[in-house]
């Protein structure tokens, strides 16, 4: 049996599929506020379904009764509900279900994190870090993915480039290659940590197939959905002052992610890939995808560049 913590998130919901489809027996974990057509989702996947919430350590012995693995994703950044924090959440109820595990018997416990090196101080890499921490002390055979940006988030419309609305935002002077890597690789490199020698008491970075920088995306979306985006620079600077005074732990959190991808974040990282063997999603198939499920046309060809001019751009904070 695999607990999974977080499993009514994208990620989360995706490594039950795919743990249901290897005929795992997996139970989710879900919080007696998660959205009802979430929890459905994972009904009808297959899962078995254990009410708990990490601030509730009680709750966290019964939700590891009997399984043998744990697998968390969990976070508050994007899914936030009353009296949850960094520290509540990711820190303290990451370290709370750690030892849950451990008292219940488990053997091994996978942990989506990322390489808080990369980014300035915040409440979600201090609280990562802490995790981490107790969970390598916590005597249980454990896995740290260190995963890099996710496409579905640092692609997407909010953070990157809005198709719609032709705009795309570069952070820094976005040169750097980096690693961007779908939701559904991650959740294949979180199932085959349970059985992967390579993963046993390991912290591993993982990240996509290719390395593009910012820049490459932008012409990457030009290309693809056949029109020249209006590039938003946001300056190194800008983020640094956005970083220095925000008070709220959310906008600091943000702000220190956002320079860390300026900085560079996972430049030059060496993903395992030859030992997690899997059919890996690209960025340029990522944004393929996205227009085909847009409904927009490629017209423009995809393996050249708009024109050779340089895209029009203006200065934003973000």
């Amino acid at each position: 049996m695999v607990l999974v913590a977080g499993s009514t998130g994208v990620l989360g919901s995706e490594i039950v599929r795919r743990l249901v489809a290897r005929g795992e027996k997996v139970r989710a974990m879900v919080r007696t506020t998660s959205a009802p057509e979430k929890v459905e989702r994972l009904k009808m996947l297959g899962a078995e379904l254990v009410r708990a919430d990490l601030k509730e350590p009680t709750t966290l012995l019964a939700a590891c009764n009997g399984v043998n693995a744990v697998i968390s994703t969990v976070t508050t950044i994007l899914t936030s509900q009353p009296g949850d924090s960094f520290d509540a959440t990711d820190g303290e109820g990451t370290k709370a279900l750690i030892d849950a595990a451990r008292k219940a018997g488990a053997s091994k416990f996978v942990f989506v994190s990322f390489d808080t090196s990369k980014a300035p101080d915040n409440p979600l890499s201090n609280a990562k870090r802490d995790a981490e921490e107790h969970l390598k002390q916590s005597g249980l055979d454990y896995t740290i993915l260190h995963s890099t940006l996710f496409c579905e988030t640092w692609l997407g419309p909010m953070l990157f480039a809005d198709p719609v609305a032709g705009t795309a935002k570069v952070y820094g002077k976005g040169t750097d290659k980096l690693r961007y890597i779908a939701v559904a690789d991650v959740a294949e490199f979180a199932v085959q940590s349970l059985s992967r020698p390579a993963a046993r008491n390991a912290t591993i970075p993982i990240g996509g197939p290719e390395e593009i920088s910012q820049r490459d995306a932008v012409r990457l979306f030009e290309e693809t959905f056949g029109k020249r985006f209006n590039v938003i620079e946001v300056p190194e600077a800008a983020l640094e002052a956005q970083w220095s005074s925000a008070q709220n732990p959310f906008d600091k959190t943000f702000a220190g992610l956002m320079l860390g991808l300026a900085h560079g974040f996972d430049s030059g990282m060496r993903p395992p890939f030859e030992q997690f063997p899997m059919k890996m999603t690209s960025p340029r198939e990522f944004v393929r995808n996205m227009a085909r499920t847009s409904g927009e046309s490629e017209r423009a060809p995809r393996e050249r560049p708009m024109s050779d001019g340089a895209p029009e751009t203006r200065a934003e904070l973000a």
